[in-house]
């Protein structure tokens, strides 16, 4: 007998990852392309490509139910138009969820990059559903996701969270986002390899941390790092703080003066004196089993609201 699934999407600037998880949130089936690649004959068209290909050999042994798909990208607050992907070129502004949806005939789920990689912490960490958390992830920008009371922070106009984009008085620095002077070009990766670039030449981004770890402007990226939690923990005060993403799980990430510096920012004697800060687990696949916990859970609702077994 077939199981139940559904094709979940994780979408990076680097890489796509897709595979089927169960009504158990049980992965299987991964698959990782380019995203370059992916984009090659325009980034839907070959978004719509992958997922047809994927979904013919994956329904020989699963009954395919919805897909679930999660962006690095500013969406409307009904989650079905990417406002804003700056890492992933030709999704501005595009009304991914029904383009996926009339090509496919299937219902399609499309979430925030990060609030799948937090909604994923939560069950991991078994987290209680009646608390405030803030997960952080540091990659090639910043991410930010918001959980209140059962429920995953949207805003007026779906973009709350976007924590990198704090505006930093001294800074002169041009952000994706098209602004002057945000946070994220001080402690996001972007910051490493415009290091790597101009004082070390040589050495690959993946590992400014293990060689040139105590140098001061590496330093200073990692305390703009601990003041954009440090921001976050004074605005929320959080039950729980997740911090994730490829920066801390780099070689030799000084994860005790990052720490250091949140603390020394935090304010006292609350948030700073009970602050429960927690390291994400690392794993690449678990934004894609945040995108099968998320999906499952709309598709429960759809079905609820038509009346028919979920």
């Amino acid at each position: 007998m077939k199981k139940d699934a559904i094709i979940c999407l994780d979408i990076g600037g680097t890489n796509l990852r897709m595979g089927l998880v169960d009504r158990d949130y049980v992965l299987s089936d991964v698959q990782i392309t380019s995203t370059a690649r992916t984009a090659e004959q325009g980034f839907i068209t070959g978004l719509i490509q992958a997922v047809q290909a994927y979904r013919k050999d994956a329904e020989r042994e699963a009954n395919i139910l919805a897909v679930s798909v999660g962006i690095p990208a500013a969406l409307d607050k009904e989650r079905r138009v990417v406002l804003q992907a700056p890492n992933v070129p030709g999704l501005d502004g595009q009304p991914v969820a029904e383009l996926l949806e009339k090509a496919l005939g299937l219902p399609v789920f499309l979430s925030k990059d990060v609030d799948l990689l937090l909604t994923y912490d939560l069950l991991e960490q078994k987290l209680p559903e009646d608390s405030l958390i803030v997960g952080i992830y540091f990659g090639t920008g910043i991410g930010n996701s918001i959980y209140c009371n059962g429920k995953l922070l949207v805003g007026k106009n779906g973009v709350a969270g976007e924590l990198g984009h704090i505006p930093q008085l001294c800074s002169e620095t041009v952000c994706g986002c098209g602004n002057v002077g945000c946070m994220e070009p001080l402690g996001g990766g972007r910051r490493l390899e415009e290091l790597c670039r101009t004082r070390f030449p040589g050495t690959h981004v993946s590992q400014i941390y293990q060689c040139h770890g105590d140098d001061p402007e590496v330093l200073a990226q990692v305390d703009a790092m601990a003041a954009t939690v440090a921001t976050e923990v004074n605005i929320l005060d959080p039950d729980y703080v997740i911090i994730g993403g490829g920066l801390t799980q780099m070689a030799g990430f000084p994860s005790a003066y990052f720490l250091e510096r949140i603390r020394i920012r935090a304010r006292k004697p609350s948030p700073m004196e009970n602050l429960d800060i927690r390291f994400a687990r690392p794993n690449q696949e678990n934004g894609i089993v945040g995108a099968g916990i998320c999906g499952w859970n709309r598709l429960k609702k759809i079905c609820r609201a038509d009346n028919r077994p979920a």
